[in-house]
């Protein structure tokens, strides 16, 4: 019974996703447990129950109308890290972890960093980071309600501090000093690429993604803003879109920042700006 379930929702999954495989089993994990199919083969497996199948149901139905999966079992996986994610969130992409690989070779040989993660989201970039460097000082800076709460969720028992700011507010920035690298995932999608979101994106809150009429509001004043909570050879790492290698190099060039490079992916994709004080 559980096994034709199974595929009858890989089938119907298969009409909005590339890996229906894969988003029946998240789902199945999410209903019967992460031990689903051990019990299933050996037959430890009980007929489900009608909330069970009610439950089945209803992630099935959220699935096909759009949502992203991330949202519908309620957390997502980023570095190794199992994160709680949830809608008024930003869904953490394995583009970002190049970020931290970027981040965690900038401050590679300096002892007890201090660094700070701008437009934090989940704390994903933050978590990361103190997970691989638990000697440094991680603070997580976001603005919104809903996504502090995630969070602090997150971040709880992690060593990582969580503060309720507006990265965009000079006066904010004037309250952080003597850091060593400065991390940012910035809404960066302009006014055209708002227009032509895909339907699961359309999901995410508008204020993760979209970055003013060309994209790089953030990008001018994080340029700007938080150079001088950086000590003198400190660094700035950010997040790119497609397209932006250029504009933000000039951006950081004309702020004054120096040794500017753009690091790829591994999809050979400018991905992550980087500028030193």
């Amino acid at each position: 019974m559980v096994k034709k379930l199974f595929f009858e929702l890989v089938s119907r999954l298969s009409e909005i996703t590339e890996d229906p495989r894969f988003e029946a089993d998240v789902i199945f994990q999410t209903v019967f447990g992460r031990d689903w199919r051990v019990k299933e083969l050996s037959g430890k497996l009980a007929e489900p129950t009608e909330s069970e199948l009610e439950a089945l149901e209803k992630l099935a139905k959220r699935r096909l109308s759009g949502e992203p999966l991330q949202y519908i079992v309620g957390e997502w996986e980023f570095y190794g890290l199992g994160l709680k994610v949830s809608q008024g969130v930003l869904i953490p992409r394995q583009d970002t972890e190049r970020l931290v690989d970027v981040s965690l070779g900038l401050i590679g040989d300096i002892p007890r960093p201090c660094v700070l993660d701008l437009c934090s989201g989940t704390g994903c970039v933050a978590l990361a980071i103190k997970s691989r460097r638990p000697d440094s000082e991680v603070t997580a800076l976001e603005l919104y309600p809903e996504a502090y709460e995630v969070l602090q969720e997150n971040c709880r028992e992690s060593g990582v501090m969580t503060v309720c700011a507006d990265a965009l507010d000079k006066k904010n920035a004037e309250s952080f000093s003597e850091l060593d690298l400065i991390t940012a995932n910035p809404p960066y999608l302009d006014a055209g690429d708002m227009k032509s979101l895909q339907r699961e994106v359309g999901f995410e809150p508008k204020t993760a993604l979209y970055g003013g009429e060309d994209g790089l509001d953030f990008y001018r004043a994080f340029a700007k803003i938080w150079r001088g909570a950086l000590r003198v050879g400190g660094y700035i790492a950010l997040e790119i879109g497609t397209g932006q290698k250029e504009a933000v190099s000039l951006i950081l060039g004309e702020a004054g920042w120096r040794e500017i490079r753009v690091e790829n992916d591994l999809a050979g994709k400018p991905r992550v700006a980087v500028g030193r004080k």
